[in-house]
């Protein structure tokens, strides 16, 4: 039987799954982390072993016949190059290196042209049309990341700071973050939030979506804005791509924020449909390291 390796690597961890040349999940396999702007030598380390692997978990009488990685950070920086050399030497079946956003563009549209819309810690869109590929968001926490997790919670910190510096009482969300970081004074976030990972930050997204369950106003309106802000961020690369206004669109959603939190989505949705009304949506919750199985049939035709 064989085989297509698909890595999907990101910041946390590494996964490696085989697919049959029928798409379907023979094997898999998992390490730390691919981005190789965190570490590069220590992140090559673990793309290899989470293919190696894989491929021990694979039938035996089987052959991979291709590799298609999608990594974070690998269009910066001069680590693609190290990458490939190690590549080359550990393994002998071809393989394609695309970005984090390529594999799963790949995986949520089946190797289709359309858009793809990204929210989870941080936030993207990535399209591709008649072989152009594009993107806008992907900017980082600091210049961007409109709509992500931790977009929302630290609009929620803003929230908390203008409370604190006009003399209003607390309101229910702040209370909540306050007794989730086990904080007593508003001024005490500033040693968490200089001290912390952007996904530590992100992880208190859940504090907002409860808090907006139990009525709170402002804790709604943050997630229905994050909503709004991502479907900005997708309209800006539908109009950059030059897709016609009648034209059909397959736009897919992916990550926690959009395809977990119902206010976010429903905003994201209903903005996207008052300007596309062609548009398709397509909610994808699977692996994007199926991409690779899509990139494959391409590279094979």
């Amino acid at each position: 039987m064989d085989y297509i390796i698909g890595v999907d690597g990101g910041g946390t961890k590494t996964e490696a799954i085989a697919y049959s040349m029928r798409g379907e999940e023979v094997s898999r396999a998992a390490s730390g982390f691919a981005n190789v702007l965190v570490d590069a030598p220590k992140a090559i380390g673990h793309i290899l072993e989470a293919v190696r692997a894989c491929i021990a978990a694979a039938p035996s009488e089987g052959t991979c016949r291709f590799l298609g990685l999608g990594l974070a950070g690998i269009d910066s920086g001069k680590h693609r190059d190290r990458l490939e050399q190690a590549l080359q030497e550990s393994f002998s079946f071809p393989y394609q290196i695309v970005n984090d956003a390529r594999l799963a563009h790949a995986a949520a549209l089946q190797g289709k042209d359309g858009i793809l819309t990204i929210a989870g810690t941080g936030s993207v869109a990535f399209g591709l049309k008649a072989g152009d590929s594009q993107m806008t968001g992907a900017w980082g926490h600091l210049l961007g990341d409109e709509g992500s997790g931790y977009w929302i919670v630290m609009e929620a910190f803003r929230q908390m700071i203008r409370e604190e510096e006009c003399d209003l009482s607390l309101g229910s969300l702040s209370r909540v973050l306050m007794e989730r970081l086990a904080i007593k004074a508003v001024p005490e976030i500033k040693r968490f939030v200089y001290g912390a990972a952007k996904g530590e930050i992100a992880a208190l997204v859940p504090a907002v979506v409860e808090t907006a369950g139990q009525g709170d106003a402002f804790a709604s309106s943050l997630l229905r804005s994050a909503g709004k802000e991502l479907a900005e961020m997708t309209l800006r690369l539908y109009r950059k791509q030059g897709f016609a206004e009648k034209e059909y669109v397959p736009i897919a959603l992916k990550g926690s924020i959009l395809t977990k939190i119902p206010l976010v989505q429903e905003a994201f949705l209903q903005t996207m449909r008052t300007a596309i009304p062609t548009a398709q949506f397509v909610i994808d919750e699977g692996s994007a390291a199926k991409g690779a199985y899509y990139l494959a049939l391409q590279q094979f035709s």
